[in-house]
């Protein structure tokens, strides 16, 4: 037997199949700009690849989004908010009761799952931004840890529950159309 094996390049589907983005700018645009201000940005270590990783998150992402539509929440059309574009991966009923709707957002990731979610500026950022938009103070996101602990736990799987303040919200979201408002002024000084 001869066997031939070759690393190759991903087709990278899955943004072609992905519902079109709205023109305009979007809340992602923003988020990356805050972090590279902050110094925080990817600085290109580790991955060689960040479409690919991008488009295996899009795949969890499109997954739970089929998945929990009948159980948990509906993936929204786009929303725009102050002339930023959002897509949050699903709305619906608050399955704890305490308010009538909740945004559920979908993670895969690398990052070991001792990381904090509420301290992920990113995530963080996203989703306050999201419940501001649909009007609610309750996010969940379910993340899939590709490398559970580094440890050899092998994936796992975390749901989180977030509860923010309205002030949290408001506090999130002039953060934003402050670094909107510096990005359209082309000011890249900060």
């Amino acid at each position: 037997m001869q066997v031939q094996t070759s690393i190759v390049n991903w087709p990278k589907t899955m943004f072609e199949d992905a519902e079109p983005r709205a023109e305009g700018l979007h809340l992602s645009i923003i988020i990356d700009s805050l972090l590279d201000r902050a110094g925080l940005g990817y600085k290109g270590k580790g991955f060689t690849d960040m479409q690919l990783t991008a488009e295996i998150g899009l795949l969890w992402e499109n997954v739970l989004s089929k998945v929990m539509r009948d159980k948990y929440a509906t993936r929204p059309p786009q929303i725009c908010e102050d002339g930023i574009w959002m897509s949050p991966d699903g709305i619906g009923p608050d399955p704890e009761g305490e308010v009538p709707l909740i945004v559920e957002e979908y993670k895969a990731t690398w990052k070991a799952v001792k990381n904090s979610l509420a301290e992920d500026f990113r995530y963080m950022t996203q989703v306050k931004a999201y419940c501001r938009a649909v009007g609610t103070t309750v996010a969940i996101m379910r993340v899939f840890y590709v490398m559970g602990d580094y440890r050899g736990s092998g994936p796992l799987y975390k749901v989180a529950r977030f509860t923010f303040s309205e002030a949290e919200l408001k506090a999130n979201w002039d953060m934003i159309l402050k670094e909107k408002a510096r990005m359209e002024k082309g000011d890249r000084k900060g």
